[in-house]
């Protein structure tokens, strides 16, 4: 059975940013999403695509499917409450746990380039069209991540037809190392791994991240020694 895929549309951090700050001001999804069609409005003139991003934004910040603690949600408004400046480590984490397709695309991109910065649009569709199928739909959702992987400013299109991942890595607070860990095992459904194995996972390609065993949080994860690993437990 093929996956779902589910990335209509590209998404630019600042449109984001404020979804993100509009989460934080008690309105209810209605008066958020008339918020947001009027921020989209002077940049996307098609109603259907417009409906499609402003659908993808709502997704990933207002909507909580069952799958998703609520107080992982919570976590990430709480972040955002009154800040000026939103980390994009945040925006990836829910895109992870609730975009199983960006974290595929993402996660790929990360091995790749771990020896070559560079990749090549032909090799990223080749990955995903063997885990989700050869179907235009496919397709056009790989252009949407790649686009916003672009406007992130993680990736750089170098040609029509080829990118380089961004030389700056990306500085993860410590506040949100073990959110973003709970985040992946939210994207994986399951319910542990282990932690170097979790901390080497290519999806964490755009940020320099690293947790040591003694800041994972007991409020997030049981933390046990099998054999020579160690493994977290999400709770």
């Amino acid at each position: 059975m093929l996956k779902k895929v589910s990335f209509s549309r590209h998404v630019e951090k600042d449109w984001l940013d404020q979804t993100a700050l509009w989460c934080t001001d008690n309105l209810d999804k209605k008066e958020i999403v008339t918020k947001i069609n009027t921020m989209l409005t002077p940049w996307i003139t098609c109603k259907i695509n417009l409906g499609k991003t402003r659908n993808q934004l709502t997704s990933i910040w207002i909507d909580i499917p069952g799958n998703i603690p609520s107080r992982f949600q919570k976590f990430a408004c709480d972040k955002v409450r009154g800040s000026s400046d939103i980390p994009l480590a945040i925006h990836w984490g829910l895109l992870i746990a609730k975009k199983k397709f960006f974290a595929e695309v993402a996660r790929f991109i990360g091995r790749t380039t771990k020896l070559n910065c560079s990749f090549t649009y032909a090799q990223v569709q080749k990955r995903m069209v063997e885990l989700y199928g050869d179907t235009e739909t496919v397709k056009r959702h790989l252009r949407s991540v790649l686009k916003t992987l672009v406007e992130f400013g993680v990736v750089i299109r170098s040609s029509s037809r080829s990118y380089q991942v961004a030389d700056r890595k990306l500085v993860v607070n410590s506040d949100l190392k073990n959110w973003l860990l709970y985040s992946l095992l939210i994207s994986e459904e399951v319910m542990s791994r282990s932690l170097p194995d979790i901390i080497d996972d290519a999806i964490w390609f755009p940020f320099d991240f690293n947790v040591q065993a003694n800041e994972i949080e007991q409020s997030w994860f049981e933390l046990h020694q099998q054999g020579n690993d160690l493994v977290i437990f999400r709770k």
